[in-house]
């Protein structure tokens, strides 16, 4: 298949990882001809773009792409992906993030190529404005017309977007984040090694967390 990945940064995190993990895969696993837009990896998590630059598949950086609302560098990035899906002649494409899920599955509908958008994460959620939150879910729904399948990373994804009303259940399907275990199992360090660097003893019982530091992510509940 000819795939184009849509993306709105490539920082160090989740949602970028996984997504990465499935451009690689389909490029060295499957054959298929993979393209990865992405915007600009700005921010202080760090950056996956030269992990992306070794795949071996075709990376497009479009620094129109940004992260925050300005109508016109949305407007000059909706017009790059135009003109990319136009030049490249995608079978399909796959949008990631809300940014690029907007303005990707706007210009694939505009050129009547199907599309499936994944969701790594709400981008309504607590904590924001009222205005926010709503604008959030209007663009959603204005969105979702387009889109010809829905992956969730969890249950509760697709049922958040149900309840607001984006789209019908039966849109959706559940594939969990998927990641590469074989550090975890084959660790450089042992066990014992770590919990005496730590300072803890084997009678300790240890309980971790690991995630980037931003406040959807929970840690003062944990803490």
């Amino acid at each position: 298949m000819n795939v184009v990945h849509v993306i709105t940064r490539l920082i160090i995190g989740g949602a970028q990882e996984n997504t990465l993990h499935t451009v690689e895969d389909q490029h060295q696993l499957h054959g298929d001809r993979v393209t990865l837009i992405t915007g600009p990896a700005i921010g202080p998590e760090g950056s996956l773009i030269p992990r992306a630059e070794s795949g071996g598949f075709r990376l497009i950086k479009m620094p129109e792409m940004i992260r925050s609302l300005s109508p016109h560098s949305d407007y000059q990035a909706y017009r790059e992906l135009l003109r990319h899906f136009k030049e490249l002649k995608p079978d399909l494409v796959h949008t990631h993030s809300s940014k690029a899920g907007i303005l990707g599955r706007a210009a694939a509908y505009k050129l009547k190529i199907p599309v499936v958008h994944t969701i790594h994460g709400a981008s309504f959620h607590y904590g924001q404005s009222m205005l926010a939150y709503r604008g959030y879910i209007a663009a959603e729904k204005w969105a979702a017309r387009w889109t010809n399948k829905f992956i969730s990373v969890a249950d509760d994804m697709s049922a958040a977007y149900v309840q607001a009303g984006i789209a019908k259940a039966d849109q959706f399907v559940t594939i969990r984040s998927g990641f590469d275990v074989e550090p975890f199992l084959q660790p450089p360090r042992t066990r014992a090694e770590v919990r005496s660097e730590l300072g803890f003893s084997d009678a300790d019982v240890v309980i971790g967390k690991v995630a980037r530091l931003f406040n959807l992510k929970g840690h003062e509940y944990l803490i």
